[in-house]
């Protein structure tokens, strides 16, 4: 068995997911999802319910402690010359450690944020096909669905501040990532694609209108709801190309669109003030980084 330890919001839930799938299927065994993080609250993270329940995803969740699925193991299995029975794998470091897709075991934990398409690019298909909605996750979603998929060439563009800029340790860690930014993206997707028409996902619509000058016909949308996120980040996907914020939310909005001719714009500079964090494996490598 896979144990995958789920936190904070839905783009670090499904790189938590996709990771541990990954492994799960290489390891040909079950998912098991530990959710123990949401029985509490944290003064470092912006509070963030589960959300991988909306996805059509395989996994089975976790009733106990780890450690009571490690005993019953070794009891199974106690020929000490198998493979090691449990591996606990917790995060080292920021960029891809390759030992972490190469672990076998017949009881593996992860515990990190995995934030690399490394750790699960050879599953990339089968996450993308499982990754389909239970159900409409919004009143307001099928109708911006219609009108992305009648738009020549629909392109999402995130602008996420709210806990960016209010939040005491997000905004030390990640901090609104400029205007500056969002200017010299939308000029290199004009100078690439002179018929794109903007699909606006922000959680402050008043800032962009006073700060960005967009084109009259630019879509902002506005899902309403428990599921709004999850309708934002499957509209963003259904998109032809993308310009993402410095998060895991519109990461997972440009990836899960499986256009191989998509053009994603990206920050190159992720985090505000964590010089020691190497973010080289965090963008696939045919993503524009400014």
């Amino acid at each position: 068995m896979v144990i995958g330890r789920i936190t904070s919001g839905l783009g670090n839930q499904l790189f938590q997911y996709a990771a541990a799938r990954h492994l799960a299927l290489k390891n040909k065994t079950a998912l098991y999802l530990d959710l123990s993080y949401y029985l509490y609250e944290y003064s470092t993270d912006t509070v963030r319910p589960f959300k991988l329940g909306q996805f059509a995803v395989p996994y089975k969740l976790l009733q106990k402690s780890p450690m009571e699925y490690v005993s019953k193991a070794t009891k199974l299995l106690p020929n000490r010359s198998l493979p090691p029975i449990f591996l606990f794998l917790k995060e080292k470091q920021f960029h891809f450690d390759n030992s972490v897709i190469q672990a076998r075991a017949n009881c593996i934990t992860l515990e990190g944020f995995w934030q690399s398409e490394a750790y699960f690019r050879d599953s990339a298909d089968t996450i993308r096909r499982e990754l389909t909605l239970n159900s409409i996750p919004s009143p307001e979603f099928e109708q911006y669905q219609q009108l992305i998929a009648n738009t020549p060439t629909p392109v999402s563009i995130h602008i996420r501040r709210g806990d960016y800029v209010n939040h005491p340790e997000f905004s030390k860690t990640f901090g609104f990532v400029g205007i500056d930014y969002y200017k010299q993206a939308l000029q290199e997707l004009n100078a690439r694609h002179e018929n794109a028409r903007l699909f606006v996902f922000s959680d402050d619509h008043e800032w962009v209108h006073q700060n960005l000058a967009l084109p009259d016909d630019t879509v902002f949308v506005q899902n309403t709801g428990p599921n709004a996120d999850v309708a934002d980040m499957m509209l963003m996907s259904h998109c032809r190309h993308h310009i993402i914020a410095n998060s895991s939310f519109s990461w997972w909005g440009a990836w899960l669109n499986p256009n191989p001719a998509k053009l994603v714009i990206s920050p190159r500079q992720w985090y505000k003030q964590q010089p020691t964090w190497n973010t080289k494996d965090l963008l696939p490598a045919t993503w524009l980084a400014l």
